[in-house]
């Protein structure tokens, strides 16, 4: 049995999504008059088209964006800053905790 790749599936769809498109634009077509339907039908096709040829169609596609530099060396700041922020939280916690500890020790009635 032959394997079947997932962007073959995704074209089948807009193969079927398409064909029923086509089919409701032509009811559209007959029922507003051509006047209407074909200006609809040019500015639906070119929104389709530019929508499927961008980062949306890639996606759906099961394509990987480009990787940018750029965009890495700023991820791997925001990472790394991340990190900082999340050590430096847990540190507070942990002198929170201290204070409640002590703060709860001399409040507490001396023992006999």
């Amino acid at each position: 049995m032959r394997e079947r790749h997932p962007a073959s599936e995704v074209l089948r769809t807009f193969g079927a999504v398409g064909f029923v498109a086509v089919i409701g634009y032509v009811i559209l077509a007959a029922r507003l008059g051509v006047g209407f339907a074909i200006p609809v039908g040019i500015v639906g096709s070119l929104a389709v088209t530019l929508a499927l040829r961008g980062p949306f169609g890639r996606a759906l596609l099961g394509q990987a964006p480009a990787s940018d530099p750029a965009s890495d060396l700023v991820t791997g700041q925001l990472l790394t800053e991340v990190d900082d922020l999340r050590n430096r939280v847990q540190e507070l916690e942990e002198r929170v905790d201290f204070s409640e500890r002590l703060l709860a020790s001399q409040s507490r009635p001396p023992e006999q």
